[in-house]
């Protein structure tokens, strides 16, 4: 488990390390947690480790246990389906909302960000890639210029493994050949091909998390 590095308060800074840990399958759903070991771990107070434990039950990523512990949060096939199906609404209502209202600065921005991605990707370097697709999509729902509707897009995202995506076998040359069409289409100013296009590639999102999900299961008999 590592520590960010950014300037953060101690219990940002234990948000952030034990959210990457759980989306990164680095603690296992099964595993009962407390927050002495956490801490210790951490090499932090109990005392920003057990706020960090409140904030991540409140984003879902964790459920209270029995004998004051806790656990990761088990998702089921139908829980990332109903995930997924959210974003894609949500995301695509802000999309439309955006592509209007992008620059062409902004768009130049986008497509510098797709080259540093599919450098990252080259490099195996999952988090860099995770971190400018983060960037990437949210340049555009940024745009729609609706906080509120940005605020639950990026609580969506909070939920599920983002690096799963990436291992899952030839997922990340299909996203950004997807990236390449709706930059067309956002160059383009056509928001229904944008709509479009930004559901089909959230389908694609949800297809590869479901692949990742069921490699982590325990195998049978």
């Amino acid at each position: 488990m590592r520590l960010p590095n950014e300037h953060m308060t101690k219990t940002a800074l234990a948000v952030e390390a034990l959210r990457g840990a759980i989306l990164r399958g680095e603690i296992a759903q099964d595993q009962p947690l407390t927050v002495g070991r956490l801490a210790q771990q951490l090499g932090m107070s109990p005392t920003p480790v057990r706020e960090a434990i409140r904030t991540l039950q409140a984003e879902g990523l964790l459920q209270r246990e029995p004998h004051h512990s806790v656990s990761v949060t088990r998702y089921s096939t139908k829980d990332i389906h109903d995930i997924f199906r959210l974003r894609a609404e949500l995301e695509s209502q802000a999309a439309r909302l955006a592509v209007p209202r992008l620059s062409d600065e902004d768009i130049a921005r986008l497509e510098l960000l797709q080259c540093e991605m599919e450098r990252a990707a080259e490099r195996q370097d999952i988090e860099r890639v995770n971190q400018l697709n983060a960037e990437w999509h949210l340049l555009i729902y940024s745009a729609a210029d609706n906080r509120v509707l940005l605020d639950l897009v990026q609580h969506l995202w909070k939920k599920f493994m983002w690096e799963g995506n990436w291992i899952t076998q030839n997922h990340a040359q299909l996203s950004f050949s997807q990236h390449t069409a709706l930059l067309a289409a956002i160059r383009a100013r056509d928001a229904d091909l944008t709509d479009h296009l930004l559901r089909e590639h959230i389908q694609t999102g949800e297809q590869a998390n479901i692949a990742y999900l069921e490699s982590q299961a325990p195998r049978q008999g």
